[in-house]
């Protein structure tokens, strides 16, 4: 008998096919969307260090590490173990609203942030600490020529890493600046500064330029001294405080060490018995200094230089206080200055305004030679901490014009920053200040 013959199997209809393409659709969204809260829960796509004192999540900073720093840490030591533990947010605080980081320390560590920001898809906040980093090595008064070219080569190859062409160009330029004019290279330096930027130029595509760049012929020639920094008494020279003011200091560094103990302890989270302690330690020792630097600054006989480093202790202090006051520790230390934070950033601001005012009043008794010097220094430190916003409320359109017109009256010969207020921000860029022409000799 022949074999039934096998019924053929039917198609499933359209409306199969299309379900199982919306199915997949759906599939597709779910997953995006469950990338995109990862990505937003953990890696912001806006910056947050673009106004340190505002910064939006301060419980991205660790706790533990930022109050060690309340202990007596060096800053260096917070920052590595910051680094060694990836708690980028945390060595960011202290990188940006530490008054008193020598220059290069500081660029150093913006420099590798941004770097360390940019593959964990931070490059909002990479490209905030690139700009910090290239307007400082501009701006900043105690720092080699050498340096300041080769952290800007540095900064453009951040930019290269974020694909942004135009800004690693804008950079290089500067770098370029220094490499052609700076008087205090020496012919190596120079020429190893050229070649770099030929080099990087030439990865960029720009294989013309990089070629013409690194063949600029470097002549013999013996350099010029590095310029002395006439604020180093001031910034350098530790302030001695009286028994009293260095007692309450002590307690509360002890304070602020049995909290970072407890908060070990405790897996990261510190008892209310030690974050009182701490508190408590703060604001004893906080009306101890209203009353010392008070009374200091009302001594008519003291020195200007005296003024000016009580000063300048007084805005490292404040710093504190204000960044205490935003949470900026990883959490809340002083529930009365979270209150009173508008009037402490005002009081922070206020000091900055004196300190200004007293180094003016210093570089006044320096030698007549030396004051264009230290006016300039003066007003590039100044204009170092209104870039990254330690100057809190600072009037950006006076500070630029004081050390552009401060500059052009400095009878010296070298590479400087000029300054321009844009929007809300204040652009850098160097240019040579050439030597005046020779006076015609009728004699000759």
């Amino acid at each position: 008998m022949p074999a039934a013959p096998i019924p053929a199997r039917r198609r499933p209809p359209p409306i199969f096919w299309a379900l199982i393409v919306l199915l997949f659709v759906l599939l597709a969204i779910g997953v995006g969307a469950i990338v995109a809260y990862v990505k937003i829960s953990y890696s912001p796509t806006s910056a947050l260090w673009k106004t340190p004192w505002e910064m939006p999540e301060p419980q991205r900073i660790s706790a533990g590490l930022a109050v060690w720093s309340l202990a007596g840490a060096p800053p260096d030591l917070v920052y590595r173990q910051a680094m060694a533990t990836d708690e980028l947010d945390t060595a960011a605080a202290i990188t940006l609203l530490t008054p008193n980081l020598p220059s290069n320390q500081r660029l150093g560590w913006m420099n590798v942030l941004a770097h360390r920001f940019i593959p964990i898809e931070r490059q909002a906040d990479a490209r905030i600490f690139l700009q910090y980093t290239a307007n400082l090595a501009m701006v900043l008064p105690d720092l080699p020529d050498y340096l300041r070219a080769q952290i800007l080569v540095q900064t453009a190859e951040g930019w290269t890493d974020l694909k942004e062409k135009e800004n690693a160009v804008q950079n290089l330029e500067q770098a370029l600046t220094i490499a052609q004019f700076s008087p205090e290279l020496t012919p190596a330096l120079r020429k190893t500064l050229l070649t770099d930027i030929g080099k990087h130029y030439i990865q960029l595509g720009d294989i013309a330029r990089g070629q013409a760049i690194s063949a600029i012929p470097v002549l013999d020639y013996a350099p010029a001294s590095l310029p002395t920094f006439p604020l180093a008494p001031i910034l350098q020279k530790p302030l001695v405080y009286p028994e009293a003011i260095a007692k309450l200091q002590k307690e509360r560094q002890d304070a602020a060490q049995f909290y970072v103990d407890d908060w070990g302890q405790r897996g990261g989270a510190a008892s209310a018995a030690a974050a009182r302690n701490l508190e408590n330690s703060l604001i004893d020792e906080d009306l101890g200094r209203q009353v010392y630097y008070r009374e200091q600054l009302a001594r008519e006989e003291m020195n200007g230089d005296d003024r000016a480093r009580i000063t300048f202790d007084e805005v490292q202090w404040l710093a504190i206080k204000y960044r205490a006051a935003s949470g900026l520790y990883g959490v809340p230390l002083v529930a009365n200055w979270t209150a009173e934070r508008p009037a402490i950033g005002i009081a922070l601001r206020d000091a900055i305004v004196a300190l200004h005012n007293e180094m003016n009043a210093y570089v006044a008794t320096l030698p007549e030679d030396q004051q264009p010097a230290g006016r300039v220094a003066m007003d590039r430190l100044i204009m170092g901490w209104a870039v990254t916003g330690i100057y809190v409320g600072a009037n950006l359109d006076v500070i630029a014009d004081g050390l552009n017109q401060d500059v052009a009256v400095w009878d010296a010969t070298g590479v400087f920053p000029r300054a321009e207020v844009r929007g809300d921000g204040i652009h850098i860029e160097l240019f040579y200040k050439a030597p005046p022409p020779a006076e015609n000799n009728p004699q000759q």
